[in-house]
């Protein structure tokens, strides 16, 4: 498949280099570029950045010749298979539509999808009605060993699943979030939500002057989300990127972004110990991006759903919207799909 990257920053062209030893295994590589090129099945053809500079510094790197600085040169010139859009979210929406106008049949974008529930309702309807296959930057899904988390859960070993707890600590509802969300609404195996309640603290003394325009990327304090099936699921302060999963015969924790899992079992205080220091087969965007090319004809095998996408963000739009409510309970019906979050933190943007 021909294939493209449009925004050559961290994640969408980022040598792992810097990584190496920093990160647990199941990372590397990381960014789209090396992704793509470490797929046998995926052709790099071009690249596109504002930045000449560094798509300069980046064609050199891995070798590309083709550059563009203008997405739209780039899908008009190009036919491009396998888009990767890296950028900023204000302008993800048009670069997708644009691509999906040209005939692009697969599209993996960075998170957040959007800066409001209306306009990923939009993305997601033009690329069912284009049967396009959307891939979304929620990496941990793909990663061999929260897959392994999962798998162990729906053994039964540890009973039934009763609580996802989410230590992120203190990180950005957009910029950080949606991780955090789609770990949730991947371990509950459900889309299905009976309530969302949260707390938010805002940057910098930022104060919004309305209810439906958020310009700032609020901090998560809490949050706390039930679903229809009876899990309840939690985002708190604590740190260390580890998720918690609690079931009626034990516990099984995730440390350190998948560094290893710890399993309690037992009756009473699951006394009974045990640590699985497992080793991924690929990265994690390898998997995400394989997945995306052997689903065409299969959808059991997306790696992740149009409909996980749109809860992830729905999650945190109703988050941020409960803490603006002082904190009350709202139901999926009554979160605003108009709702705009910029995600600014500083001069910057998620």
């Amino acid at each position: 498949m021909r294939s493209a990257v449009i925004g050559l920053g961290r994640m969408g062209a980022e040598p792992s280099s810097r990584l190496e030893g920093k990160v647990p295994a199941g990372w590397l590589p990381i960014s789209h570029l090396e992704a793509i090129q470490s797929i046998c099945d995926l052709t790099l053809e071009a690249i596109c950045d504002l930045n000449e500079s560094r798509m300069g510094e980046i064609a050199e790197i891995y070798e590309v010749d083709k550059k563009f600085t203008n997405y739209k040169e780039l899908l008009d010139q190009e036919k491009i298979d396998f888009l990767c859009i890296a950028t900023r979210t204000g302008e993800r929406s048009e670069i997708i539509s644009y691509a999906i106008s040209k005939g692009t049949k697969y599209i993996y974008f960075e998170k957040p999808v959007s800066r409001s529930i209306s306009e990923c309702d939009s993305i997601i309807e033009l690329a069912r009605q284009n049967n396009v296959v959307l891939g979304y930057g929620v990496n941990r899904r793909y990663n061999d060993v929260y897959r392994f988390a999962k798998d162990f859960i729906k053994s039964g070993e540890l009973g039934k699943l009763m609580q996802i707890t989410i230590e992120a600590g203190r990180s950005n509802l957009l910029w950080s979030h949606p991780h955090s969300t789609d770990l949730i609404l991947f371990f509950a195996d459900s889309v299905d939500l009976e309530y969302i309640q949260g707390t938010c603290s805002f940057q910098d003394g930022y104060l919004p002057e309305n209810n439906s325009y958020i310009d700032d990327d609020p901090i998560i304090e809490n949050a706390y989300y039930l679903f229809k099936n009876g899990i309840q699921a939690g985002i708190n302060l604590t740190g260390g990127f580890n998720v918690r999963l609690g079931c009626s015969k034990g516990i099984l924790t995730i440390y350190g972004d998948g560094s290893y899992i710890e399993i309690k079992s037992g009756s009473g205080y699951f006394t009974n110990h045990k640590i699985i220091d497992f080793i991924p087969r690929s990265s994690a965007t390898i998997n995400a991006f394989r997945d995306m090319v052997y689903s065409k004809n299969d959808t059991a095998r997306l790696p992740i759903t149009p409909e996980e996408i749109r809860i992830g963000l729905l999650m945190l739009i109703g988050t941020l919207q409960s803490s603006l409510y002082g904190g009350k309970r709202i139901s999926v019906d009554q979160v605003n799909h108009e709702l705009i979050v910029t995600g600014r933190s500083g001069n910057s943007y998620a």
